[in-house]
């Protein structure tokens, strides 16, 4: 089944992060790390490719760092998946450069191109804030569970 790899994974958690600033506020890369237990590294070499994208903006000096370029409800998870992953098709041959060798006595490649266009219409269709709204909804029945002194078990 098709997965995100890690890196898309990170990517996304520090947009969320970066979403949740207050106008004007800047998030750096350790506080950023921090928060979202990313290694700080690879944190470092991702947010430079969402700036690139234009996904995020930047700022240097002492008391520079990141925000995201655009509000959320902008930013696709397409957007995110075409910056960050190696492959965004469903099958090779309809991933970035779309070249295969059996091209000519293929039978699967029209049937995944509607599937592959279906996937990629819902990846166009899902916002950043589609994943901030759900995890704040998670937060309030967490909230609502412990209030009501319900425990796991």
């Amino acid at each position: 089944m098709f997965s995100l790899s890690k890196k898309t994974e990170y990517g996304l958690l520090a947009l969320i992060h970066l979403s949740r600033l207050n106008r004007g506020e800047l998030a750096n890369v350790s506080s950023i790390a921090r928060s979202t237990t990313i290694p700080r590294e690879l944190l470092a070499k991702i947010l430079s490719e969402l700036v690139k994208a234009d996904l995020a903006v930047s700022s240097s000096g002492p008391n520079g760092g990141f925000r995201l370029a655009r509000p959320a409800s902008t930013v696709s998870l397409a957007e995110v998946l075409t910056v960050l992953e190696t492959k965004t098709g469903l099958i090779d041959c309809l991933s970035r450069d779309g070249r295969c060798d059996k091209s000519e006595s293929c039978s699967i490649r029209n049937p995944m191109a509607g599937l592959n266009h279906k996937f990629r219409k819902i990846l166009e269709e899902t916002k950043l804030t589609d994943f901030i709204n759900s995890c704040r909804d998670s937060q309030k029945s967490l909230s609502t569970i412990s209030a009501a002194g319900i425990t796991e078990g």
